[in-house]
């Protein structure tokens, strides 16, 4: 079974304040198990699905090597961290208005490579193309508290 963990927090659980955008910024580090056969690439999302937020977008990640199986803390913003792979929307961690929000990490496994979308693509955009090549998806949610 495909599976994304966190060697950093379990799912459900906080997120490091480190994190936070307020914070260092530091991308968590993720790991995922088992991609299906016949997976050319992975592309990662991170959204925050509280109703307040509304589906912010904090991270849109395409063209991860299908041999890869982890990205360290820090990936989003160290050199080389993402070889190959790009942005279309640069990490922004966790900043909740107020209380508790989940942070939803999503994992494609794709038949292709890459997602043919443009620079900075939206959510929408994103999912649409993402959902129309994956093989199976995983996720994982940590939680963040504002400090």
């Amino acid at each position: 079974m495909f599976t994304l963990t966190s060697p950093a927090f379990d799912h459900g659980q906080a997120m490091a304040p480190k994190c936070g955008k307020k914070a260092l910024n530091v991308s968590p580090p993720l790991a995922w198990e088992d991609p299906p056969e016949g997976t050319k690439g992975f592309a990662i999302a991170l959204v925050d699905r509280h109703p307040v937020a509304r589906n912010y977008v904090h991270w849109l990640l395409d063209g991860l090597d299908p041999d890869r199986r982890s990205l360290d803390e820090g990936a989003a913003s160290g050199p080389g961290g993402l070889a190959g792979a790009r942005e279309l929307k640069p990490y922004v961690g966790p900043f909740p208005p107020s209380g508790t929000h989940d942070y939803e990490f999503t994992i494609y496994a794709l038949d292709t490579e890459t997602l043919d979308l443009r620079g900075h693509a939206g959510l929408e955009e994103f999912t649409r193309a993402a959902e129309a090549h994956s093989l199976a998806t995983a996720t994982l949610v940590g939680k963040f508290t504002k400090i």
